[in-house]
């Protein structure tokens, strides 16, 4: 492959300038095309690629660190939080039913680590929300998972009674009751507003949007022996010691190695309006559902998250177009809507409201968990990504867990310990 199409190819797995609009970001906030100084800077101590939850985690938690706070440049290609973190349906939860799948494949141990790494989730939202005074819509739900097929019902029923007496069953209860769940209604406001408290309390915090990275080049020796990556971007080149790729599905663009490994895929959701005259004059939902219509025997699966304004933030549809692999399967592409389902018209009429569509690009991984930590065989590059579609329930805490390995050079084992250490990104799992 010669250079110009090797570049090509790598090209193809970067943001695309002309997105959609997405309904998380109607209201823009100040720092949302921010840059901090008008070049550049040649060099910083960390540089961070990706201005979404994750990469703004790891700026915010590096910020926390007291004194001597490192350099670092945040870099967005296109607008803060424009990303999958932008994008998706703000509803932060994990199903039973995805829980039990792990036990079918005996995976028993991650199964444990998953359920408190969500748990530990819904507490650092909502601690980082009330100390830092984020005005962010954040809410805290009840949710349900609703079966509408009898079948997959009674096999729900089997299956929870077998499980009776594990330890992640305790915060679940079946049918009648409910169970606690984080539903984070508020990326947008979230991610900008943290970005906010990290730049006033680190100067040395710059951030420079619209600056889209093209390619990057791993310097194993640089002149004091150390290694560095040189980040090559739409307005310069800046070299670091350490790089944190918070590119989640884009992170192929940059790091071929992830091909396959941490594959794009393209979603949609819908966000089911009230009356701008005649406001919220449907019932009001208090709690979050997914919904499971059992059909033809696949996984199909809607998910609710209600807003404050009344309207309904509603997901899913996949299986509409889930055949047409071209479509939505190893694409970053998303300037365009899924015309399946505008063709079935699947949410016009979705309990009775009007709806304008976005798309999101997510990144898959073929054992189901997001990759995090160092890049196998690159000192100092690490990388954040892969959260198959559930960023919200696993990316923030991931970001801290990096920034402890950027700021102390510590080993994915000694941070956090409330990160699963299979989450580490390793040779055995880029050679799935």
């Amino acid at each position: 492959m010669s250079p110009a199409t090797n570049q090509a190819a790598k090209n193809s797995y970067l943001p695309v300038a002309n997105p959609t609009t997405p309904y998380w970001r109607t209201d823009l906030h100040p720092l949302d095309s921010h840059r901090s100084t008008e070049d550049l800077p040649s060099q910083a101590d960390v540089v961070i690629i990706g201005a979404g939850i994750s990469g703004v985690s790891v700026a915010y938690h590096l910020s926390q660190a007291g004194d001597n706070l490192p350099s670092i440049l945040l870099l967005e290609a296109r607008q803060v939080c424009s990303g999958a973190t932008g994008r998706n349906g703000g509803h932060a939860k994990v199903k039973t039913t995805s829980i039990l799948k792990l036990l079918e494949k005996g995976q028993t141990e991650e199964v444990e680590a998953f359920v408190a790494f969500v748990g530990a989730h819904i507490d650092a939202y909502k601690d980082v929300v009330e100390r830092e005074g984020l005005d962010c819509e954040f809410e805290v739900h009840r949710s349900y998972d609703v079966y509408a097929n009898e079948k997959d019902a009674a096999a729900l029923r089997k299956a929870w009674a077998e499980c009776a007496g594990q330890p992640w069953t305790r915060s679940r209860q079946l049918i009648d009751a409910d169970f606690a769940e984080n539903v984070s209604s508020w990326p947008y406001k979230f991610v900008t507003q943290l970005l906010a408290r990290a730049m006033e309390r680190n100067p040395a915090l710059n951030l420079q949007t619209e600056t889209p990275v093209f390619d990057v080049e791993y310097v194993e020796k640089s002149e004091d022996g150390q290694p560095e990556t040189i980040i090559r971007t739409s307005r310069g080149s800046v070299r670091a010691k350490k790089v944190v790729f918070a590119t989640n599905a884009y992170t192929v663009g940059l790091l071929p190695q992830y091909k396959n490994v941490i594959t794009p895929y393209k979603g949609t959701a819908s966000h089911l309006a009230p009356s701008p005259d005649k406001g919220p004059v449907f019932p009001h939902l208090s709690h979050t559902y997914n919904l499971e219509f059992g059909l033809n025997d696949r996984e199909t699966v809607d998910y609710l998250n209600p807003r404050p304004d009344g309207g309904i933030v509603v997901g899913g549809g996949k299986w509409l177009y889930e055949k047409d692999h071209d479509l939505w399967h190893d694409t970053v592409d998303d300037s365009t809507t899924i015309d399946a389902i505008a063709r079935e018209k699947y949410f016009e009429g979705y309990m009775q409201r009007n709806f304008r569509g976005w798309e999101d690009i997510m990144g898959s991984t073929p054992d189901g968990f997001p990759h995090g930590g160092e890049v196998p065989g690159r000192k100092g590059q690490w990388v954040i990504g892969g959260f198959n579609g559930g960023g919200m329930t696993m990316s923030f805490l991931l970001g801290k867990g990096v920034a402890q390995m950027v700021r102390h050079d510590l080993p994915f084992e000694e941070i956090d310990p409330v990160i699963p250490r299979f989450f580490k990104s390793t040779n055995v799992r880029l050679a799935m």
